[in-house]
C-alpha cells in the first residue's frame, strides 16, 4: 500500500515524495484513512512506529488555510516532543500556502510564541502548562479549534497533568474530532478516553519484540563514583570473561580504563577521538581475547560486529531508548545466552522508565555484590578452572616429583598461592551498607532494645527509612507523601510514620515488613505533578566515621540535624523536638538569657544611650562643617588645602 491510496491531498503527498517516505507503516494505514472521515482515535502503538504522521497528516486536511487562527491543538508530555512535533509538521505542510505551526512550551520567552500566535498560526503544539497560561490569558484562541490531539497519553498522566488536560479541554469547543496515541492502555488512559470523546475507534499495533528473551537484563543502584568499583567486582566474579561497557562521552570512557587500567585489568577504549588505524587495532586485538573489557562511546560502536560478547554493561543509560537496544544487542547473539547490566543513579528513574516501556520488558533490581560474595565467587570460579584443567590428565611436573610431602598438603598450598596471586584489594563503597530492614528481618524482634522517648524523630518502633527526591521547592505536603504510600503504594493502614520534608527531599518513616512493597512500586511515581523516586535512605558507608548528618532547611523554623547528634542533646529533647514541643519557647530563652546578660554588665540603657550620644555628636559635627561650607566663596572650595 502507498500514500496516495489512503486519500491524502496531493500538496501533502508532494510533501511526504520529498521527506522520501515511500509506504504508510501500519499505524498509518489504520489511522489515516478514519481520521480523515472524522472519526475519534485511539491508537496504541509503541514508540517509533510513526505515530506523528498518523495524526499530523488528517488534522492539516482539515486545516482552513484562509483563517488565520488555530485550528489544531496538538498535546505533548515534554517540550523537547512538542518540537520534534512541530519540525513534522511544517515538513509535511511544505506547499500547504498559508499553513503553519508553532511550538508552546514552558521555559522560554513568551515573546516569540506570542507572535506566532498573533501572526495567525493554525496548528499549535505545547505542554499543558504553558497551553493553560496563554489561554487563561486570551493570547490563544479556542472558538475555532476543530481537532485535538493528545501524543504519549500515558507518559502525560504518569507525570501528573490530569487535571491540565482537563482544564484545557474544558476551554476547548464541544464539537471537535479528538485522537489520542499512547504506548499502553491502563484503566486511567481509558477513564481520560471514555470522558473526552464519544465511540472512537480503537488502533492496536503488535509492539516487535526489541529484545531476546536469552538476554538477562538487571539494574544496580551505584552513585557514579562507586560504578568503577563495581565494574571491578563484575570482572572479578568472573562474570565479564569478554565485555563491552558503553558510556555516554569519551571522558568518561578515558576515566574508566585509565581506573580499570590502574587495577591491573586488561582493557581498552574506543571513541571518536582516535585514529581509524587504532581503531581497527584495537578492535582486532578485542576480537583475539587479548582484551576481556572494552569501553566505548555509541558513536564509535556504531558497526561492531562481535558475535562471543557475553556481557554488556552501560555505565551509563543512554538518552534514546533505542541506543539502549542498540547496544545490549551485542550480547544473546545466534541463539547464545548474555547479560546487560546498567547502572543508575538518583536522577535515572524516568529514564529508566521511558526505556522499560519503550522495550516492554522490566529490568531485574539486584543489589551490588558484596566484598565476601565476590571472594567466594572468585573462589568457585578457580576451584572450576582446576577441575577443567584436572579433566585433561595432566602430567606431574618433573619438579614435584622429587618432593616428599603428601598430597593433600601439596594441593593445599598451591591452592592457597593461586587464591592469594588472584586476589584485588576491594574499596568500601556507600552500596556495601547493609540494608536496614534486612538486618531487622534477621534479627529477634524480642532482643531487639526498646526505643526511649526522644530518641528519634520515629514513631515506630521497628522502623525504616525511606528517601524521596522531593521537597518543599514543589510543595509537596505530608499529606500528599501518606496518600502516595497509602493510595499508589499498598502500605496498610498504621505501616506509615513520621514524615518529615525538607527542601529538596523528604525521608518517609515506614514499617521494616512493607520497605520493599513500597521500593519496588514507588520508584518511580508522580506526586503533585512532578516525577520522583524513592528508594530506601542509605545513610553513610560502613567505616566512614563522619556522622551520616541530614540537615534541614536552614531558612525553615526549627532548622535542625536529626542523625548524627549525640545522645545527651536526644535525651533532652533535641533541637527539632524542642521546636515541636514548645514552639517559640527558644525565642523566650534567647530574651531570658539577654536579660540575665544586662543584669550582669550593668544597664543596656545605659549603653544604648551612649551610642546614641556618640550618633548625634557625629551628626552635630557634620551640620557645623557644612555651614562653615556655606559660608565660603563657592570656587575656594576646590583650591588645594596644604597639607598638614
Amino acid at each position: 500500500m502507498s500514500f496516495s491510496e489512503l486519500g491524502i491531498c496531493p500538496e501533502i503527498l508532494e510533501a511526504i515524495e520529498v521527506l522520501g517516505f515511500e509506504t504508510p507503516s501500519p499505524i498509518q494505514q489504520q489511522a489515516i484513512p478514519s481520521a480523515l472521515e472524522g472519526n475519534d482515535i485511539v491508537g496504541l502503538s509503541h514508540t517509533g512506529s510513526g505515530k506523528t504522521l498518523a495524526f499530523s497528516i488528517p488534522a492539516l486536511e482539515n486545516i482552513d488555510p484562509a483563517l488565520r487562527t488555530v485550528q489544531v491543538l496538538c498535546l505533548a508530555p515534554t517540550r523537547e516532543l512538542a518540537v520534534q512535533i512541530c519540525r513534522e509538521v511544517d515538513k509535511l505542510a511544505l506547499f500547504l500556502d498559508g499553513v503553519s505551526a508553532v511550538p508552546i512550551y514552558g521555559g522560554a520567552s513568551f515573546g516569540p510564541q506570542l507572535a506566532a500566535l498573533n501572526r495567525g498560526v493554525q496548528f499549535v503544539v505545547g505542554t499543558p502548562g504553558r497551553v493553560i497560561d496563554l489561554m487563561e490569558q486570551g493570547e490563544l484562541p479556542t472558538e475555532n479549534i476543530t481537532t485535538l490531539i493528545l501524543d504519549e497519553a500515558d507518559e502525560m498522566l504518569d507525570m501528573g497533568f490530569q487535571e491540565d488536560i482537563d482544564r484545557v479541554v474544558a476551554m476547548l469547543p464541544k464539537e471537535r474530532q479528538t485522537l489520542f496515541f499512547s504506548a499502553t492502555m491502563s484503566p486511567a488512559i481509558r477513564a481520560l478516553i471514555n470522558r473526552l470523546s464519544e465511540n472512537p475507534q480503537e488502533i492496536t499495533i503488535e509492539r516487535p519484540v526489541l529484545t531476546v528473551p536469552t538476554c538477562e537484563q538487571s539494574v544496580y543502584e551505584v552513585v557514579f563514583s562507586s560504578r568503577i568499583e563495581v565494574l571491578s567486582r563484575l570482572i572479578e566474579m568472573g562474570r565479564m570473561k569478554r565485555g563491552l561497557v558503553f558510556a555516554n562521552t569519551k571522558r568518561v570512557v578515558d576515566d574508566v580504563v585509565d581506573g580499570l587500567l590502574a587495577r591491573g585489568y586488561s582493557v581498552d577504549r574506543l571513541h571518536g577521538d582516535m585514529p581509524q588505524t587504532l581503531r581497527e587495532r584495537v578492535m582486532d586485538s578485542f576480537r583475539r581475547g587479548n582484551l576481556n573489557v572494552l569501553v566505548a562511546t555509541d558513536i564509535a560502536a556504531r558497526g561492531l560486529d562481535i558475535d562471543d560478547v557475553d556481557i554488556v554493561v552501560n555505565f551509563e543509560l543512554p538518552r534514546d531508548p533505542e541506543d539502549y537496544v542498540h547496544r545490549i544487542g551485542r550480547t544473546a547473539r545466534a541463539g547464545r545466552k548474555g547479560k546487560a547490566v546498567t547502572f543508575i543513579g538518583r536522577r535515572d528513574f524516568s529514564l529508566l522508565a521511558r526505556i522499560e516501556r519503550f522495550i516492554g520488558t522490566r529490568m531485574q533490581r539486584e543489589k551490588v555484590m558484596t566484598a565476601s560474595q565476590v571472594e567466594e565467587a572468585r573462589v568457585e570460579a578457580l576451584v572450576d578452572d582446576i577441575l577443567e584443567a584436572a579433566s585433561k590428565s595432566p602430567e606431574l611436573p618433573e619438579e614435584l616429583k622429587d618432593i616428599e610431602m603428601p598430597a593433600e598438603q601439596l594441593m593445599a598450598a598451591m591452592f592457597n598461592l593461586l587464591v592469594a596471586k588472584g586476589s584485588c584489594e576491594l574499596q568500601a563503597i556507600p552500596e556495601d551498607r547493609p540494608s536496614r530492614y534486612s538486618k531487622r528481618e534477621g534479627a529477634d524482634a524480642t532482643s531487639a532494645p526498646a526505643a526511649e522517648k526522644g530518641n528519634d524523630w520515629s514513631s515506630l518502633k521497628e522502623s525504616v527509612t525511606l528517601f524521596m527526591n522531593g521537597g518543599k521547592l514543589i510543595g509537596i505536603r505530608p499529606k500528599d507523601i501518606a496518600g502516595l504510600m497509602y493510595n499508589e503504594g499498598g502500605a496498610p493502614k498504621g505501616s506509615v510514620g513520621d514524615i518529615r520534608i525538607f527542601l529538596k527531599h523528604s525521608l518517609i518513616e515506614v514499617s521494616p515488613e512493607i520497605a520493599p512493597q513500597v521500593i519496588e512500586k514507588l520508584s518511580t511515581c508522580s506526586i503533585c505533578g512532578y516525577e520522583v523516586n524513592v528508594r530506601e535512605d542509605k545513610g553513610k558507608p560502613e567505616g566512614d566515621s563522619r556522622p551520616a548528618v541530614h540537615v534541614r532547611d536552614r531558612r525553615s523554623n526549627g532548622g535542625d540535624s536529626y542523625a548524627g547528634r549525640d545522645n545527651s542533646r536526644r535525651e533532652k529533647g533535641g533541637r527539632f523536638e524542642r521546636s515541636e514541643r514548645f514552639g517559640n519557647s527558644r525565642k523566650s530563652d534567647r530574651y531570658e538569657r539577654n536579660d540575665r546578660r544586662d543584669s550582669k554588665g550593668g544597664d543596656r540603657g545605659d549603653r544604648y544611650d551612649r551610642r546614641d550620644n556618640k550618633g548625634s555628636d557625629r551628626y552635630e559635627r557634620r551640620d557645623r562643617r557644612e555651614r562653615d561650607d556655606d559660608r565660603t566663596p563657592f570656587f575656594s572650595r576646590f583650591s588645594k588645602k596644604p597639607r598638614r
